[in-house]
């Protein structure tokens, strides 16, 4: 019998060593077609395109013009204005004291990729397909992964940008700074209706980070390759041959100003989204060590003398009454920075990993030195911005933002409507607030299982309420489960 299990052993090792390889032939054939296929079926492209052909020109003489200014990962308690006392921001405390800052403002998700996207076509994360954490280089494991589960590396096609509406209707469109919704031929920013861009198409802790300018490798990121994603700690870099990450904030800043010079005659669409404060942390070399909050108020600091030069550009200019500016965050605060009073953190659907800072300053039509409790979202800025230019809505999709300008001009409040939170790794919606109660599906991250009710103007998701309040919590746990169906029965929001 010895020797009849020393045969199957020798048979039976080279048939599990052919099987194993035949499988990973496969398995790499599989991979290259799926590679090699191009983009995901776009079934909206032919709509998209006859919306965007069907489009009025605005009149430039009457057209108002758009600055969006864009964080990353900057944390509601992150500004002066929002009661940090060791990281001083003058300029973004001047706008707010100039124009409206909206305390209960959400990003549409706890990660940056979903956030991005919804801002820019106005969708909940899963219409997007950014719905399942964020994008990564095709060139690293989890841009790999993503690939192999069949999950959206990039935007699709068929997805409506605020950059090809207002470009369309007669708007010079720029983009400076960070993508992060695809890096592939077609997804990237001149692809969705920016006439130029300079910027990074990743996070700053990806490999590999060139700087572009239109498309065009205008700064190679020669660093050797990270086996992870790239890198964390400014402490502990990749290596030489990096971009400098110390000069991003100014660059773009400068880029920022030179398209409101050259603009200043038209209507345009300035999308001015931020590398910082993600990690790592690197702030200009004349300003390093200066912040009371450290490093990380170094980082913020820079941002915010930023924000203040492309505000006294459009003072300088003469376009501050005709161009209303939104100063807003991707998502919460990362380990570095604060949620302030709020609980969690990025990634989490608690307040902290969503509600972010935002500050509208537009003189002569936002009233000075408001402060509204209002919630609202960043899935609001493409219907708002599209009403203020007198453009239309498509109308053959979901667009879950609305028009904040009765909010925003007229000071009125807004009707109490629901407002989901999207998780992480999850294509339906997780948690939903109306008006001032929040409920939580699941409550893994406080620590419990089960629902969780809980009075946002009161207390920091810490007590639930649902004893107390059993017909509130009935109510919002259906509005949930409603909307988690609907999303599940038809994620991207086609309409018919």
């Amino acid at each position: 019998m010895r020797w009849l299990r020393g045969a199957a052993l020798v048979v039976g090792l080279p048939l599990v060593l052919a099987i194993g390889l035949g499988a990973l032939a496969l398995g790499a054939r599989w991979l290259q077609v799926r590679w090699l296929a191009g983009d995901a079926p776009a079934p909206r492209l032919e709509h998209k395109q006859r919306y965007l052909e069907a489009l009025p020109r605005v009149d430039p003489a009457a057209a108002p013009s758009f600055v969006v200014i864009f964080f990353d990962d900057l944390g509601w308690g992150d500004l002066s204005v929002q009661g940090s006392r060791l990281i001083d921001t003058p300029h973004i405390d001047r706008a707010a004291a100039e124009g409206l800052r909206l305390t209960d403002f959400y990003a549409a998700s706890p990660v940056c990729s979903p956030s991005r996207a919804a801002l820019l076509t106005g969708r909940h994360p899963p219409r997007t397909r950014t719905d399942r954490h964020v994008f990564f280089p095709d060139e690293s494991w989890p841009g790999l992964l993503r690939r192999l589960l069949g999950w959206a590396n990039e935007l699709p096609r068929d997805e409506i940008t605020l950059a090809e509406v207002l470009g369309r209707a007669g708007y010079a469109t720029a983009m400076v700074g960070k993508w992060h919704l695809g890096g592939r031929d077609g997804h990237r920013p001149e692809h969705f209706g920016f006439d130029s861009w300079l910027g990074v198409l990743w996070s700053n802790d990806m490999w590999p980070l060139h700087l572009y300018r239109d498309g065009v490798v205008i700064e190679e990121d020669r660093r050797p390759p990270s086996p992870w994603t790239g890198e964390r700690d400014e402490a502990s870099p990749l290596g030489p041959g990096g971009i400098d990450q110390s000069r991003l904030t100014e660059r773009y800043t400068a880029e920022a100003v030179a398209f409101l010079e050259e603009n200043r005659e038209r209507p345009f669409f300035l999308y001015l989204a931020h590398t910082f404060p993600h990690v790592p942390h690197y702030a200009s070399p004349e300003h390093a060590g200066r912040s009371e909050g450290g490093l990380y108020g170094d980082v913020v600091e820079d941002l915010d003398r930023s924000t203040g030069a492309v505000l006294a550009a459009l003072d300088r200019l003469g376009l501050a009454e005709r161009t209303p500016v939104f100063i807003t965050s991707d998502n919460g605060a990362d380990y570095g920075g604060s949620p302030g009073p709020l609980r969690g953190r990025k990634g989490e659907i608690l307040e902290g990993g969503q509600r972010v800072p935002m500050v509208v300053r537009w003189p002569g039509r936002v009233t000075a030195g408001r402060v509204s409790a209002e919630p609202a979202m960043n899935t609001d800025l493409f219907p708002t911005l599209l009403a203020l230019a007198g453009l239309p809505l498509p109308t053959d999709r979901e667009i879950d933002g609305r028009d904040l300008t009765p909010l925003l001009v007229e000071g009125a409040d807004l009707p109490d409507e629901p407002l989901f939170y999207f998780p992480v790794l999850d294509s339906r919606p997780g948690a939903v607030r109306v008006g001032r109660l929040k409920y939580l599906r699941s409550t893994g991250d406080l620590g419990r299982d089960g629902g969780h009710l809980t009075r946002l103007d009161a207390d920091a998701e810490s007590h639930d309420l649902s004893g107390r309040l059993p017909a509130e919590a009935e109510r919002l746990a259906a509005t949930l489960e409603a909307m988690r169906e609907r999303v599940a029965a038809n994620p991207r929001g086609w309409l018919d």
